[in-house]
């Protein structure tokens, strides 16, 4: 019981650049919590509910709109999410899938998730690559 307690208190991710450094973790983020995308993606089978904290609210959070997004995972594998399609797409960083906590095996504890069933033409490499899974840093960049 101790261990688990201890997992839920450990921050999942770290969030800097043009704001003050600040970690969270999942239960933190899950408060934060405010976007469900039901959509299929390339590494899943069928319609998979995604919910977790949008790109667009969380630059809110920080007053930050305008700025883009550099989304960091834990093998050091990197993607730029830019303000155009930030706008547009309004992506999650997805800490739940179907309802589960996801774990690092399954692509968590975060993933970064496109509604690419809603804008299915535009479902491309390009939006693939920025689909970042086992996010622990995003950096808030002024856009370039």
């Amino acid at each position: 019981m101790l261990v688990s307690h201890a997992v839920e208190a450990r921050p999942i991710l770290t969030i800097y650049g043009d704001v003050a450094k600040q970690s969270f973790t999942r239960e933190e983020l899950m408060q934060l919590a405010d976007r469900t995308i039901e959509t299929e993606t390339p590494w899943t089978e069928g319609q998979q509910v995604f919910l977790g904290v949008s790109a667009q609210k969380l630059l809110k959070t920080y007053d930050k709109q305008g700025h883009e997004l550099k989304v960091h995972a834990l093998n050091d594998y990197w993607s730029k999410m830019p303000t155009d399609e930030i706008n547009k797409y309004n992506p999650v960083f997805a800490i739940k899938k179907n309802g589960e906590w996801m774990p690092i095996r399954d692509k968590g504890p975060i993933w970064v998730i496109y509604p690419l069933s809603e804008f299915n033409q535009y479902d491309n490499e390009i939006l693939h690559s920025r689909m970042v899974w086992q996010v622990n840093h995003i950096e808030i960049l002024e856009k370039e």
